[in-house]
């Protein structure tokens, strides 16, 4: 056993990284994440440190040290931390706190530097805000907040953002949703998330032998494309925190939205695009049969309820109304939850002849406003 590995056993176990921290680097203990703090300008008595070690995996370690309740020290490897990107991610956090929502910035040192080291790891600070998530609130106690209220308030927020930072400070890092300019975690691979997503979807068709349902809905998808393709350019984009969901989600002692956490994934995304993807879905928490008409019958009503509320918040134009169409089409049958859903309905024999029946119905249904 190495010197390091000894040592890094010999921390406290609130202070010690999972199995993804680099095997020949020593973590840092407490005296020495103090030091850090202070390299910052800042002190804290450091009575209470406790570390959230949210890594996915070697080439992307996340190590959030929360210091007192008013510091998070992170220390990560991630590709795109740049001065440049924490610089213009505190300017989009400052359009969000102008907008009156919670959301904490990240802190220069003397210098004016976001940016230091930890060996091969980049080190940057950013503020604690001491609210509760949305997704431990109704993990503790569903009944003490509406979900879904808080969720309608989260979609207003991004509408009525949208109308204030359309086409401000635009980013050159694109947001999740983008379909046709690709955002830092579809570069890799090359093409972007939801073009991955309908060719796993065509590989499943075409391994139980529906050829002709692969065959009509890539016909369909195509055209969807081709006509974003004319489109999207021309569209107002803005910048959005990106990640909207209930574990990102501040929550006041009043149980409303109070604002946003992670920027992580934040980026350029052209509006109606944002609008669709987080406003439209199939009920997939639903597993038992319900009947394929009835299913889209549902998720038609929603998006329609959630269409009128967004764009009585946003105005939109006419060719943003038609990409709101062309774009709920490709998420309902590209976006990722869509996906597994689907994935998961084809191998359940209570659900694979509705989950067909449906993906007929979406090759023959056109969204177009």
């Amino acid at each position: 056993m190495s010197e390091e590995r000894t040592n890094k056993e010999l921390l406290p176990e609130d202070l010690t990284p999972g199995a993804y921290f680099p095997a020949d680097l020593m973590p840092p203990g407490r005296e020495e994440l103090l030091a850090m703090l202070k390299a910052y300008g800042f002190e804290a008595p450091g009575e209470q440190i406790k570390l959230m070690d949210t890594s996915h995996d070697a080439a992307d370690i996340r190590l959030n040290y929360l210091i007192d309740h008013r510091f998070v020290l992170r220390i990560s490897n991630g590709p795109d931390l740049t001065e440049r990107r924490l610089a213009e991610l505190n300017r989009l956090i400052g359009r969000y706190r102008a907008f009156g929502l919670r959301a904490p910035a990240f802190l220069p040192d003397g210098a004016g530097r976001f940016l230091h080291s930890f060996g091969p790891l980049s080190v940057y600070l950013a503020e604690y805000v001491d609210l509760p998530l949305a997704y431990d609130l109704l993990q503790q106690n569903p009944e003490q907040i509406n979900g879904d209220a808080l969720w309608q308030e989260v979609l207003d927020s991004v509408a009525r953002f949208a109308e204030r930072y359309k086409n401000v400070d635009l980013s050159e890092t694109r947001g999740m949703y983008s379909l046709f300019e690709l955002s830092p975690f579809d570069r890799e691979v090359g093409i972007d998330e939801k073009q991955q997503n309908f060719n796993t979807l065509m590989e499943s068709l075409q391994e139980l032998g529906e050829e002709e349902l692969a065959g009509r809905l890539l016909a369909r998808h195509e055209a969807v494309r081709r006509r974003l393709r004319a489109l999207y350019r021309n569209l107002p984009q803005c910048v959005f925190q990106a990640d909207e969901n209930f574990s990102n989600i501040l929550v006041g002692s009043d149980g409303h939205m109070a604002g946003f956490i992670d920027f992580n994934l934040a980026g350029t995304e052209v509006i109606v695009n944002q609008f669709a993807n987080l406003g439209c879905g199939f009920q997939e928490e639903v597993k038992e049969p319900m009947g394929a008409a009835k299913r889209l019958e549902m998720t038609l009503q929603d998006y329609k309820k959630t269409r009128e509320r967004m764009l009585a918040l946003y105005q939109a134009t006419e060719e943003e109304k038609e990409a709101l169409g062309l774009y709920t089409w490709i998420a309902l049958v590209a976006g990722w939850p869509q996906l597994c859903f689907f994935r998961a309905g084809l191998k359940n024999e209570a659900l694979k002849e509705e989950i067909l029946q449906l993906l007929w119905l979406l090759a023959d249904t056109a969204y177009e406003g």
